[in-house]
């Protein structure tokens, strides 16, 4: 392997590496959420608005970046987002009151914004575009890892210390990360465009284009359901199903282990597909609407199960196949668009995402609160998102042409050298 592969792999890994901050810090706020609640007096619907202030200022980052005239450079950019979510556990962790909450999840939601694509970007920078579907794969797995290898951990710190400790452990974790980012993360060769390439996109054309939109309501979907699992899978484990704090945090990695396997598969078959002369539209559009459809139809057929280990096996199959849909939306993106605007079109693609955890962790404790029974409730609320991932699904499967709405520079906005 050349000195370029290997020190583009490097990048990759630690890019992924964000990713594991940024998910285990999610999973974080599910993972306490029993305890917290119980100890401060917080409803669900009020935890539920404690979930969803991590995405208000995250939407808000990532159109900054997504809209800049110019590129927020991944390095830098990075490094400032990991320093701000090692500082935003201190409010958490001296919470007496959701305020705090909320005030950390905001400063932490603010950087976790543009975090995942400026990774995506600078991952990319070292892959030709027929070679992101595995570096996407691994990005993308960066949030199974801190669920399956640290996420244990820190269920014990949070059982035996309490949640507070939670919130110190991710805080540490993200300063190591700072540390081996500043040391490792570089732009690569595909970063280079040509001067007939400095365009910026024309939003009011790319916002009319259906393979765009597909993403946009794809990544919304899978958000949606994203945001409602990070804040409530282990309440519903312990809550819903009867199992302890321990096994619940323990359960609450199981769906990343899925996950993992799903990822690879597509990312890889995908790209697979791309080299044979398969196109796009069928390595990434008809795959990932697949994926995601099913994964609704799962969720759907949730409150039908009556054992809760049957219960854990649909959960964890569904959530698996749900985010295979960042392994072929991020790369179709990146075919979309000319590769110096990449970083702000994949800004403007997590930002759905991000909309979409501002409405449903809150819409979720909603329904809890409403229906009182525990198991009910988290049924209504599977069978709810559910029907979203399977709407998104379709959508994504029928819109997304990659081939046809291809994003060429005659249809962009000149940027000056």
């Amino acid at each position: 392997m050349s000195a370029t592969r290997l020190q583009g792999w490097a990048v990759t890994l630690a890019a992924a590496g964000a990713a594991v901050v940024v998910f285990l810090d999610k999973a974080l706020v599910g993972l306490v959420a029993q305890p917290l609640t119980q100890e401060l007096g917080i409803s669900s619907t009020a935890y539920g608005a404690v979930g969803s202030a991590s995405y208000v200022l995250n939407v808000v980052t990532c159109l900054v970046v997504g809209l800049a005239p110019r590129a927020v450079g991944p390095r830098w950019g990075l490094l400032v987002c990991g320093l701000l979510w090692a500082v935003g556990q201190a409010p958490a962790a001296l919470a007496g009151t959701a305020g705090l909450l909320v005030v950390s999840r905001l400063v932490v939601g603010a950087a976790e914004g543009p975090a995942v694509p400026l990774a995506y970007t600078a991952t990319y920078s070292w892959f030709p575009a027929r070679r992101r579907g595995l570096p996407a794969a691994v990005i993308t797995s960066g949030s199974s890892f801190a669920k399956i290898a640290l996420l244990p951990l820190v269920t014990l710190l949070v059982v035996h210390l309490g949640w507070r400790a939670g919130f110190v452990a991710v805080g540490v974790v993200a300063l190591l990360w700072c540390a081996i980012w500043l040391a490792v993360g570089r732009m690569g060769p595909e970063a280079q465009a040509p001067a007939a390439e400095r365009v910026r996109p024309d939003w009011r054309l790319m916002l009319r284009n259906p393979t765009m939109l597909a993403c946009l309501a794809a990544t919304f979907c899978q958000g949606a359901l994203a945001a409602v699992v990070f804040t409530w899978l282990p309440s519903y484990f312990q809550a819903g199903l009867g199992f302890s704090q321990t096994t619940a945090g323990t359960l609450f990695a199981l769906p990343s282990v899925m996950g993992v396997l799903a990822l690879f598969a597509v990312g890889t078959v995908g790209d697979r597909m791309l080299r044979t002369g398969r196109t796009a539209r069928a390595a990434r559009g008809l795959v990932g609407g697949v994926c995601l459809t099913l994964a609704g139809v799962l969720l759907m057929l949730l409150p039908a199960v009556d054992a809760p280990v049957a219960a854990v096996a649909v959960v964890v199959l569904a959530y698996g196949l749900s985010v295979t849909v960042n392994t072929v939306t991020y790369p179709m993106i990146g075919s979309l668009v000319p590769p110096s605007t990449l970083g702000n079109a994949l800004a403007v693609l997590t930002a759905a995402s991000g909309v979409a955890g501002i409405v449903s962790p809150l819409a979720a404790g909603v329904i809890l609160d409403t229906r009182g029974d525990a198991a009910g409730g988290y049924d209504l609320a599977f069978l709810v998102f559910g029907a979203v991932q399977t709407v998104g699904g379709l959508l994504f499967w029928w819109f997304a042409r990659p081939e046809r709405d291809a994003v060429r520079p005659p249809v962009a906005e000149e940027v000056a050298p």
